[in-house]
């Protein structure tokens, strides 16, 4: 098989993408509510954060199913277009990330940051990124 590597790396990453995905959207949603209570004049503005990051939150799910796509396609001819898919996925599974941890910098400040890298899914999903990084550039044309 071609990109044999490659596909491993990747597959294995979409798969920590899909999971991070759903487990992130329990924790956004309670800083969410917390967001709310700390700051009374955003309760008007409640319904477009929760409906906006719960989209956000979906398309980072959408970014595991994207990179598991394109590690299939680069097991084939197609691995430009697998690359892509590739990129696609992973900056939709790190826009998820990236909402975390500007959640926890702004709730919790640095102490916040240091509380969600103890949290597993946070951790488990920058292996996601680094894995599919690596997978990404191994894939020979």
């Amino acid at each position: 098989m071609k990109n044999k590597i490659a596909f491993i790396l990747c597959l294995i990453a979409g798969i920590i993408f899909i999971e991070v995905a759903w487990t992130g959207n329990i924790g956004i949603f309670a800083y969410l509510s917390n967001i709310t209570t700390v700051f009374p004049q955003l309760a008007s503005l409640e319904v477009i954060i929760n409906w906006t990051l719960y989209i956000l939150t979906f398309l980072a799910g959408l970014g595991g199913i994207a990179v598991i796509i394109g590690a299939i396609l680069v097991t084939t001819e197609r691995t430009g277009i697998g690359k892509f898919v590739i990129g696609l996925g992973v900056g939709m599974s790190l826009i998820g990330i990236i909402i975390n941890l500007v959640m926890a910098i702004w709730l919790g400040g640095l102490t916040g940051v240091y509380d969600m890298f103890l949290v597993s899914a946070s951790i488990t999903g920058w292996i996601g990124i680094i894995l599919s990084i690596i997978g990404r550039r191994k894939i020979e044309s």
